[in-house]
C-alpha cells in the first residue's frame, strides 16, 4: 500500500510533536524521582494485550532504579533522565530530517525561513541523528558514518565544511514570542576535523541539543499555525 505525501507529512511532524512532549514528560519525572521518595508505592505494573496474554514489569527493577534516582542532586542527570533527553533528542531530528527529505510545503517552509542557512541547518540535524541513532559508547563517541555522508555532500554541493547556525527567534520566527532577543540556537561543527573516537558532546552539548531540539518542535508548531 502506497502512502501519500501529505500522510507522511504529517506522520513526521507528529513524531516532532510527540517526542517534545515526551521530553518535557520525562523531565518532570525524572526531577519528581529524584525529589520525592516513591519507593513506598505498589511497583506492581501489568500491561494487558487481550483476554490471554499480559506482560507483567519487574517491580525489583523499578524499585532499584527509584532508589538509584534519590542518589542525584537536582541538577545532575540521573540514568533514567539520560535515556529520556537522548531518546527524545534521536527521535525529533530523525523525525525532522524525514519531514524535510519530502518535496512539499513544509520544506519549503523551512528553506524560506532558515534562507541561506538551511542546507547548515539540515547538515547539523542529521549529523545528531546520525550519532544518537548508530552510537553503542557510554561516551557517545564517533565512527565514520556519524560524518562521512555529511561531509561528501557538503563537498559535492561545494559549500564550506565549517558549518554555522545562528538563529534567532526574534529575527526568524518572532511570532513564537521568545524571551529575550538573543534567544536562540548558536552551533558550529567543523565536520573537516571531526574523527573517528571524537566525544559527540564537545561537539554538540547537552545544551546545544535542547535547543536544537525546541527549535524542532517550534518549526512545526509555526507551520501548523500558518498553514492549518
Amino acid at each position: 500500500m502506497n502512502i501519500d505525501s501529505e500522510t507522511l507529512l504529517e506522520d513526521t511532524l507528529l513524531l516532532v510533536e510527540q517526542n517534545f512532549y515526551f521530553l518535557n514528560m520525562g523531565e518532570f519525572l525524572g526531577m519528581l524521582s529524584k525529589t520525592e521518595d516513591l519507593t513506598d508505592r505498589s511497583m506492581f505494573v501489568v500491561k494487558k494485550f487481550d483476554d490471554v496474554n499480559a506482560y507483567y514489569f519487574n517491580a525489583d527493577i523499578t524499585y532499584e532504579l527509584l532508589k538509584n534516582a534519590r542518589q542525584y542532586k537536582k541538577d545532575e542527570l540521573s540514568l533514567f533522565e539520560y535515556f529520556v533527553e537522548f531518546n527524545s533528542f534521536r527521535g525529533i531530528c530523525m523525525a525532522m530530517v524525514e519531514a524535510l527529505r519530502l518535496e512539499n510545503g513544509f520544506k519549503d517552509y523551512i528553506e524560506d525561513i532558515f534562507k541561506e542557512q538551511y542546507e547548515n541547518f539540515y547538515d547539523i540535524l542529521s549529523f545528531v541523528r546520525n550519532v544518537l541513532s548508530h552510537n553503542t559508547h557510554a561516551e557517545i563517541r564517533l565512527n565514520e558514518r556519524d560524518f562521512a555522508g555529511t561531509l561528501k555532500r557538503i563537498r559535492r554541493m561545494r559549500r564550506k565544511e565549517k558549518v554555522k547556525l545562528n538563529f534567532q527567534y526574534s529575527k526568524s520566527l518572532p511570532e513564537i514570542s521568545p524571551p529575550n532577543s538573543k534567544y536562540g540556537v548558536n552551533i558550529s561543527i567543523d565536520f573537516l576535523s571531526l574523527k573517528i573516537g571524537d566525544e559527540f558532546l564537545a561537539i554538540v552539548n547537552i545544551w546545544d541539543l535542547f535547543m536544537l531540539s525546541e527549535l524542532c518542535f517550534n518549526l512545526v508548531l509555526s507551520y501548523r499555525r500558518k498553514f492549518s
